[in-house]
């Protein structure tokens, strides 16, 4: 056996399904839509991680999030019932910061100030949290400046009436020109947009960041509503704290002290911790899950596909009993009969292989315009698409070739 004897029963093989090309279209669709399946299946599945897995990174791996959320039932402090005032304590506070500091030392905290007031570009409302931050607090993430100019200390130092927004926050609001430059206006004072930055958050909606001495003078830590002749007061000493450690093997055990240092501060959950260390763990677990099981369905297609082949080939040994007892009565050998058929099965499932990954070609940008997560398709995944293809032929091909092989030259010569 040599490479010569391998492409001259490969052509046979293709002149042979080629007489009856309808039947070898209809075989070949179990293989395509299978290996598209598989083509798709990883293409999306890989872009869809490596994107989920860059947004998480850009959180910082060594970070553990603090944020400050109002919980459902809070204690009330009556500060004057009579008068129809009420306070509402909750989140973060100094005392929590400064205690982490004392059993975390060497780790590095910066803190945001939540700005809970309304904000508004001219007379149109725009649905974004506000920030006060330190210019350090970007350094902490994956941060890119994509218009203007980002925080820098002396914004701070000066309290200076500036703002940055992220991305989604600039993209809300209907400015001519792009939002740098304008003015937007939160609670009673108006602000400076001076830049637009892309950077991961675990927030919703768009974020507004203001130098945080600003944030702390204008608007400090208790916000007032008033409502139907009653007034309600709001404090919150912290919106946010980040943690920043200095290896990522320290992040487990911090997170552990951090969780046990707010508990005792906290009665009520006005806290949320995320661990981006945790959550990409948790993401990468939950996609190989998916893929297996998505895997498992493409497999199916496969298995189908493979068991129509061993179906055609049955028949077509049926077909040419005759020309099995001639090629036998010739010379040909019991092995010899056995590759004829098992090449052309493998010629079959090759090609379904082949047609199924240009399928998947297509239909991976397709279902990346519908799902909105960039496909990706990568060598490993062609190569394993085209080997399940091969494996599929030469599984269910082994069966009618060893068949074909096994009838005696007599009762084929007889055969009509």
């Amino acid at each position: 056996m040599n490479a010569a004897w391998i492409i001259e029963m490969g052509k046979e093989g293709a002149r042979n399904l080629l007489r009856h090309k309808l039947r070898s279209i209809l075989t070949l669709l179990g293989v395509v839509f299978g290996v598209s399946a598989v083509i798709s299946i990883l293409g999306i599945g890989e872009g869809a991680q490596r994107t989920v897995l860059k947004e998480i990174a850009g959180l910082g791996l060594n970070n553990i999030i603090v944020d400050s959320v109002q919980p459902s039932a809070v204690s009330l402090t009556q500060q004057s019932s009579s008068r129809g005032r009420t306070i509402l304590r909750y989140g973060l506070t100094e005392k929590d910061v400064v205690q982490i500091r004392t059993v975390l030392p060497s780790a590095s905290i910066s803190v945001a100030h939540l700005v809970k007031q309304k904000v508004f570009y001219g007379s149109d409302r725009v649905d974004a949290t506000v920030l006060g931050v330190a210019p350090e607090y970007f350094g902490l993430f994956r941060t890119e400046v994509i218009a203007g100019v980002g925080l820098a200390d002396m914004h701070n130092r000066d309290g200076l009436r500036v703002a940055v927004l992220t991305e989604p926050a600039a993209n809300a609001i209907p400015a001519l020109g792009g939002i740098v430059g304008k003015f937007i206006r939160i609670g009673q004072h108006n602000l400076e947009v001076i830049g637009v930055i892309r950077m991961p958050t675990q927030r919703g909606a768009g974020t507004i960041y203001m130098p945080f001495s600003t944030a702390k003078r204008l608007y400090g830590t208790t916000t007032i509503k008033g409502e139907s002749g009653s007034m309600e007061f709001t404090s919150v000493e912290l919106g946010q704290a980040v943690i920043n450690l200095a290896d990522e093997s320290q992040v487990a055990g911090a997170a552990e002290v951090i969780q046990r240092t707010l508990k005792e501060n906290h009665d009520n959950a006005d806290y949320s911790l995320v661990v981006p260390l945790d959550l990409l763990e948790s993401k990468q677990k939950t996609q190989r899950i998916l893929n297996l099981v998505l895997m498992v369905i493409a497999g199916i297609s496969l298995l189908v596909g493979g068991i129509g082949i061993m179906n055609i080939m049955l028949a077509i040994v049926a077909e040419r009993i005759p020309e099995i007892g001639v090629r036998r009565a010739i010379g040909a050998s019991q092995q010899d009969i056995l590759w004829q058929f098992l090449v052309e099965t493998v010629v079959l499932s090759t090609a379904g292989g082949v047609i199924g990954c240009l399928v998947g070609f297509v239909a991976v940008p397709l279902a990346s315009v519908w799902t909105g997560w960039p496909g990706m398709i990568t060598p490993g995944a062609v190569v394993v698409s085209l080997a399940v293809s091969w494996l599929v032929g030469v599984t269910f091909g082994i069966a009618p070739a060893f068949r074909a092989a096994r009838l005696d030259p007599v009762e084929c010569l007889r055969h009509e």
